[in-house]
């Protein structure tokens, strides 16, 4: 037996390796992976953007839906106008367009050094840590929410 390097994921080998674990995954919970592939369960791209009075762009969340989770991929506000609540009405607005789409829970992940105090204070548990993820000694943490139901 030999071992080769692939240069180029999108190689016919790496499509042949990926349908071996597709078909294994329908195998075994193939009532999900039958209903991951309906119009209605695709990944629901989430973008929000603040905006100043001016029209100028101070914060931004990106995320995605799908099925009863949001993944909070990127948040960020310009530096000059952080600790002035705009963190918190992007999350906020994102839980609330989550909720509409039927989530019931969020998850996020962030380095240590990055928002970790912001995301448990909004009440995101952390549930796992990848300690020295970048190499130079900083911790992942995942963390996740069970969002409010609709009224």
């Amino acid at each position: 037996m030999r071992y080769c390097h692939l240069s180029d994921p999108s190689l016919p080998d790496c499509d042949l390796i990926r349908s071996w674990l597709g078909d294994f995954n329908r195998q075994a919970n193939r009532e999900f992976m039958e209903r991951r592939e309906l119009p209605e369960h695709q990944t629901r791209p989430l973008g929000i953007v603040a905006k100043s009075d001016e029209g100028q762009v101070v914060g931004g969340l990106l995320g995605e839906t799908q099925f009863a989770w949001l993944k909070i991929a990127i948040m960020a506000v310009a530096p000059e106008r952080r600790g002035k609540g705009i963190g918190k009405a992007l999350v906020a607005e994102a839980e609330r367009e989550a909720i509409a789409r039927g989530c019931r829970y969020a998850y996020v992940d962030t380095m240590e050094y990055q928002a970790p105090r912001f995301y448990e204070a909004w009440g995101y548990t952390i549930v796992g840590r990848l300690d020295d993820w970048d190499s130079h000694g900083h911790a992942k943490l995942f963390l996740t929410k069970r969002l409010a139901c609709i009224q």
